[in-house]
């Protein structure tokens, strides 16, 4: 690793920890999109030779990759979903960026209102996300990576792992629409071997690997973001 690769920055979106896991997933599948969450909230990757117990750090638990089918309609509703249990509603640049739990007064503590193994974010898609809008208006899909027109009606392959393409998280059902018993019929193919593997076998192939940053999704308002950002990075991670 010729730099140091670190899943805080995750817990806030657009990080090189997910960008990773998302390049994996779309180079071992083939598919046009992936969506990918990060597994770890406090992992640390050092500058240098990778250790075996880094490839834990990085994907902690034993997920196969799926290879799924599902219509633009349902990839947006799937993001609009990830980011409304993640991302706060914010009205003023002063608000909260993300949901935290309250106490027994209703303030808010510094505890992540939902698991953060549910942040899922696409790669192979340019999008936008507006903090400002409610529920099922956040999103804003530009066009597929390459460039390609993205349409609600297509059909596309999309990388997940088996956690979510099994109904994990509700991004399929509550977030896609997709009943629970269609799931399975959406699957169009499986690894046999965990996610885990794949992954070090890619880093392999790649070494010495650079992590890098896709670039494919923005929030707006762009300030109210980076500002709020910086407040609760603090907040969350005091010292780091």
């Amino acid at each position: 690793m010729t730099e140091a690769l670190s899943s805080r920055e995750a817990i806030f979106g657009n990080a090189k920890f997910v960008d990773l896991l998302n390049s994996v997933q779309l180079d071992l599948s083939g598919a046009q999109i992936s969506f990918a969450a990060p597994l770890s909230f406090n992992a640390e990757i050092a500058k240098g030779k990778l250790l075996v117990n880094d490839m834990f750090k990085i994907y902690k638990f034993e997920n196969l990759l799926y290879t799924i089918e599902l219509s633009g309609k349902e990839i947006k509703g799937y993001l609009e979903f990830s980011y409304s249990i993640w991302f706060n509603e914010m009205k003023s640049e002063n608000d909260a960026l993300l949901l935290y739990k309250k106490d027994a007064s209703g303030k808010i503590t510094n505890r992540l209102a939902n698991a953060f193994y549910n942040y899922d974010e696409a790669a192979g898609i340019i999008y936008t996300i507006d903090l400002s809008k409610p529920y099922g208006e956040r999103i804003t899909i530009k066009s597929l990576a390459d460039g390609t027109p993205f349409s609600e009606a297509a059909k596309y392959k999309v990388a997940v792992n088996s956690y979510r393409g099994n109904g994990g998280g509700d991004h399929l059902t509550k977030g896609a629409g997709i009943a629970k018993a269609e799931i399975t019929g959406r699957i169009l193919k499986s690894t046999e071997i965990d996610l885990r593997y794949y992954i070090m076998e890619y880093l392999k192939k790649n070494s010495p690997i650079t992590p890098k940053a896709l670039n494919n999704r923005t929030f707006v308002p762009e300030i109210w973001y980076r500002q709020a950002k910086e407040r609760e990075f603090n907040i969350l991670f005091p010292n780091k």
